[in-house]
């Protein structure tokens, strides 16, 4: 590990540029979009309910969504200000930990220069179970690294509530676990380690935070895991595909959605003459660990299970690009260097920023443009029309039933594709006494609703026009619909 010698200088254009960008990637989309991605809503709508669990993830991610929409009072506000903060955490300890493996000047670009992976910007508006992991995963490298260097129980801690926390927010993230865990058993250090209570406390506080996620999956007959094993199933394990095709096509889409990180890497590097640069290294253990070896097990599971992976899922599995880069192709600091980089940071955030604003308002999009709470109260107006009682349950179609759930002031309880395997923590009869609204986007879809619920009456029909401020194109959301009454 480095000494440490922190610059204020260098510490406050840091902090600057976090705070920009935390109020850019904030404001962008709630002063223009309709409604907030699908992802969050669904994420506010599992927190309302503050199970242990839901019908696809953990449950962290929907506590804190849920957490944030009561202390702000905007559900909007609440998902938009919470990805940005989980890339500012990332961006914290990215720097963090470039501080103890490069020169303090090389760690300021080896952290900004996220700024050019999408994932870090216009994704992260779309706060879900990926973005929250990518402040966790850093902050548990961090913290465990600290833990590694000086064995103090406080670091060792502070690392297994993190760990424990990951495993809460996607059940993927078990393999940023299982890479530390390598560290630990392969490693000359890790072994010294183990010989100490330091790790064990560490996995000890993991196994508890994690623990009531376990009870409640344990109570419901692991039924919400369904999710998980539908998507390992649409492959062939350990064919060409899952071991060739499929990691091949995670690679490139992984260097094109890093594609403006990498470039802004490759100016800062061949702008340093080749007589100044310190000759290439490999990532030391801990580095490779924490940055190469859970893309690694990652892939190795996929394929041997035939999971055909999404591009989506790797958020946080190339957190450490920049920083490993600079490690193995060492460039020479250049205060002048250093000043243009950070410029063009700024400038890629722009860029970013600009086309973004420019396609929400220029290009019609379900997603984008359609008005949220105009679609809840209208949705509410049928239920008004059929019923005296106040709506207490909204169900079918997920994004339908999240939009309802998250846009009206009463929070009507989502009952998710009007299955109770899915929603294990609500009993039929009490939906049924209480009555429910329920939506689905096909009229196939609402006759399989019907086939599950007696009493649902055939579906009516209705269209929801959008379109974007300056776009002459307008969609629809077609639903159709019914009420159960109480």
């Amino acid at each position: 590990m480095r000494p440490q010698t922190y610059s204020i200088h260098e510490i406050s254009r840091f902090t600057v540029f976090v705070v920009i960008h935390v109020v850019l990637w904030t404001l962008i989309p709630l002063l223009i979009r309709g409604a907030s991605h699908f992802d969050s809503t669904e994420a506010l709508s599992w927190g309302l309910t503050w199970e242990c669990g839901s019908n696809k993830h953990p449950p962290l991610s929907g506590w804190l969504a849920e957490g944030m929409n009561q202390l702000v009072g905007n559900p909007d506000l609440a998902v938009y200000l919470l990805g940005q903060l989980c890339v500012a955490a990332a961006f914290v300890y990215i720097y963090r930990l470039a501080q103890d493996f490069l020169e303090s000047e090389i760690a300021l670009p080896a952290a900004v220069f996220l700024e050019g992976t999408i994932y870090f910007s216009f994704s992260a508006i779309h706060f879900n179970v990926n973005v929250l992991s990518l402040a966790l995963v850093p902050a548990l490298m961090f913290y465990f690294w600290r833990a590694a260097q000086s064995g103090r129980y406080i670091y060792w801690l502070t690392a297994g509530i993190l760990g424990g926390l990951l495993l809460l927010t996607k059940y993927t993230n078990v393999f940023f676990c299982l890479a530390l865990l390598c560290w630990l058993v392969f490693t000359p250090k890790g072994r010294n380690r183990l010989r100490t209570g330091g790790p064990w406390l560490c996995a000890l506080s993991a196994v508890l935070v994690f623990m009531p996620h376990m009870i409640w999956l344990a109570r419901y007959n692991f039924e919400p895991l369904r999710y998980s094993q539908a998507k390992s199933t649409n492959g062939a394990p350990l064919s060409l595909n899952g071991l060739v095709i499929w990691p091949l096509r995670l690679f490139f889409a992984q260097v094109g959605n890093a594609a403006a990180s990498l470039v802004l890497w490759a100016l800062y590097y061949f702008s340093t003459p080749v007589a100044e640069r310190s000759p290439r290294r490999l990532p030391n253990d801990f580095l490779f660990c924490a940055g190469i070896l859970p893309l690694l097990l990652f892939l190795a599971a996929t394929s041997f299970l035939g999971i055909r992976s999404d591009t989506k899922w790797l958020y946080a599995f190339i957190s450490f690009v920049p920083l490993l880069l600079f490690y193995c192709l060492p460039a020479k600091h250049s205060a002048a260097l250093t000043r243009r980089m950070l410029v063009l940071s700024y400038v890629t955030m722009a860029v970013f920023g600009l086309g973004v604003t420019i396609k929400y308002l220029c290009v019609t999009s379900l997603t984008v443009s359609i008005d949220g709470r105009r679609f809840a109260d209208d949705m509410k107006a049928i239920w008004v029309e059929s019923t005296n009682q106040p709506l207490r349950y909204v169900g079918g179609e997920s994004r339908c039933v999240s939009y309802v759930s998250t846009y009206l002031p009463e929070r009507p309880r989502p009952v998710w594709a009007m299955d109770t395997r899915y929603t294990v923590w609500e009993e039929e009869s009490t939906i049924r006494a209480a009555g429910v609204l329920v939506m689905a986007r096909t009229e196939e879809e609402y006759q399989e609703f019907r086939e599950q619920w007696s009493g649902l009456p055939p579906p009516r029909r209705v269209d929801f026009p959008f379109n974007a401020p300056f776009s002459r194109k307008v969609g629809f959301l077609t639903v159709y619909y019914g009420v159960l009454p109480p």
